[in-house]
């Protein structure tokens, strides 16, 4: 996916687990995470849940209003996908005393957020689309 690497270190771990607490709304369905890097060591953490989302344009930007505390989140715009019912938005952040890129989106049988470091907004966003379609599977 996109030249990035699967990371399974306790650090990696602990990043999800945190990030899974903070998930807004009701969790349906399996949960997913994971936190990947590329070569050049920029951090790719995911972590989402599927299930039925009657309103996936309210969620996403519930989503990213439920974060805007804790990430400090300013400059959030949608971006599209290109493909009918699905929504994302990205702003900028922090983290750990980094500037942090975090989307979100949400489809009828997903919701997830995505923290991004050592990336353009527009770049980041585009990486969560393929982030998205790699992680989501059709049954």
């Amino acid at each position: 996916m996109a030249d990035l690497d699967l990371r399974d270190d306790g650090a990696s771990r602990r990043a999800v687990e945190r990030l899974s607490e903070q998930l807004s709304g009701t969790v349906q369905g399996d949960v997913f995470g994971g936190v990947y890097a590329d070569g050049a060591g920029k951090r790719v953490t995911v972590v989402g849940t599927t299930g039925l989302r009657l309103t996936p344009k309210a969620d996403v930007e519930a989503e990213i209003a439920h974060l805007a505390d804790e990430y400090g989140i300013t400059r959030v715009e949608p971006y599209d996908l290109g493909e009918t019912g699905v929504h994302e938005r990205c702003g900028v952040g922090r983290s750990g005393g980094r500037t942090v890129v975090v989307c979100a989106w949400a489809d009828h049988g997903s919701l997830a957020t995505v923290l991004l470091t050592r990336r353009s907004v527009p770049e980041s966003a585009e990486l969560t689309g393929l982030v998205r379609r790699a992680v989501l599977t059709r049954g």
